[in-house]
């Protein structure tokens, strides 16, 4: 698992993400829930790296057809 994981993101973190992806950070109420929002997502999505694929073969993507 990402080390970043481990840790939540700073307040003055997440307003710099935000902005820097053009998200407009001066609404305080919007982006507090939004930063809500990330985090409960941020945890529903950890429980994917407990998931072992170490023995799994991922399938053919193109299966030509025979004739």
């Amino acid at each position: 698992m990402p080390a970043d994981n481990d840790s939540v993101i700073s307040e003055q973190a997440f307003l710099r993400v935000a902005a820097a992806n053009g998200l407009d950070t001066s609404d305080e109420d919007r982006m507090a829930d939004l930063r809500g929002r990330v985090a409960l997502m941020r945890q529903g999505l950890e429980r994917l790296y407990e998931i072992d694929v170490s023995g799994a073969e991922s399938p053919s993507v193109f299966i030509p057809e025979r004739e």
